[in-house]
C-alpha cells in the first residue's frame, strides 16, 4: 500500500505521509479476506458440526479475518521498509564516506535508491523523496528525521534519528558517527534477518499440523461414520466437538504468538 498524503503543497505547506500503521483496505479486497475467512469457517464448523445452523454461525467468525490479516499486512509491510532502510543506510554511509555533505548524501541515496527498485512503489524511495522536498522547503533534517521514525515505528529509524539529532546539537564528528551508527545498525538488521529465516520452516510446520487437525476429524467422520456420528447428533456430542475446537483454535492462537518474535 502507497502512502496516503493528508497534506500537499509544493510551495509555502509541508507535504506529510500517513503513519504505517494506518492500513485502508479497498472494497473488494476487503470483500475478498471476508469471504476467504467466511468460507474457512463455514468448513472448519461443517467438519466440526455437519449442521447448516451451527456452520453459518462459525461462518460469520471469519468476517473478523480481514482485521487479522490487515496487521499482518502492516508488519509485512514494516519489515519491507526495514529491509529497505538497511539499503538507504548503506548507501547514506558510502556517500558520507565519499566526503559528501548530509543533504547530497540523501540526495544520492535517492538516486540510488530509485535505480535498485525500479518501476515499484517503493515505501523507501517515497520516503527519501520526502525527506528532499521538505529539506528544498528549509526544514532542518533533525524533525524530518524524527517524523520518519515516529510513522514507521521501526526501532532502527527511532536510532538513527536520535543519533543524528544528537550530533547535530553537539558538534561532534557528523560523518564518523554517523557511518559507525549505519554499520551497527545494519548488522542488527541482519541478524533480526537470520532469525526470520531460522524461523521460517517452524512456522510452515506450525500451519501444516492447524490443518490436519481438522483434516483428522474430517478423515475419521468419513472413514468412522457411525462412529463419529452421535458427535454431530447429539447434545453432549456437539459439546465434545466444541470443546475440541476451543482447544484447537487456542492452540493455533498460542502458536502464532509464540512464532510472531518480536525485535
Amino acid at each position: 500500500m502507497v502512502f496516503k498524503v493528508k497534506y500537499k503543497a509544493l510551495n509555502e505547506e509541508l507535504l506529510y505521509y500517513a503513519s504505517y500503521d494506518i492500513y485502508n483496505y479497498g472494497k473488494l479486497e476487503w470483500l475478498l479476506y471476508a469471504s476467504a475467512g467466511a468460507i474457512t469457517m463455514a468448513l472448519v464448523g461443517w467438519v466440526f458440526y455437519r449442521n447448516i445452523i451451527l456452520t453459518v454461525l462459525c461462518s460469520l467468525t471469519g468476517l473478523f479475518y480481514p482485521k487479522i490479516r490487515k496487521k499482518q499486512l502492516i508488519e509485512k509491510r514494516r519489515n519491507v521498509l526495514r529491509l529497505q532502510f538497511k539499503d538507504l543506510l548503506y548507501y547514506l554511509g558510502a556517500s558520507l564516506s565519499a566526503g559528501r555533505s548530509v543533504e547530497q548524501a540523501f540526495i544520492q541515496a535517492h538516486r540510488t535508491l530509485k535505480n535498485l527498485y525500479p518501476g515499484e512503489k517503493s515505501d523507501i524511495v517515497s520516503e527519501t523523496n520526502l525527506i528532499l522536498k521538505r529539506l528544498q522547503m528549509n526544514e532542518n533534517i533533525e524533525s524530518i528525521l524524527k517524523d520518519f521514525a515516529e510513522r514507521s515505528g521501526i526501532e532502527e529509524v527511532h536510532h538513527f534519528a536520535d543519533v543524528f539529532s544528537v550530533c547535530k546539537r553537539t558538534g561532534g564528528n557528523l560523518v564518523e558517527i554517523i557511518r559507525t551508527t549505519t554499520r551497527m545498525i545494519s548488522e542488527r538488521i541482519e541478524i533480526k534477518q537470520e532469525i526470520e529465516t531460522s524461523i521460517a520452516a517452524k512456522k510452515q510446520e506450525q500451519r501444516i499440523l492447524s490443518v490436519s487437525s481438522v483434516a483428522m476429524v474430517l478423515f475419521i467422520s468419513i472413514m468412522s461414520g457411525e462412529f463419529m456420528e452421535p458427535m454431530f447428533v447429539t447434545a453432549s456430542g456437539r459439546v465434545i466437538m466444541t470443546f475440541s475446537l476451543i482447544l484447537l483454535c487456542s492452540g493455533v492462537i498460542i502458536s502464532n504468538r509464540l512464532m510472531n518474535i518480536k525485535f
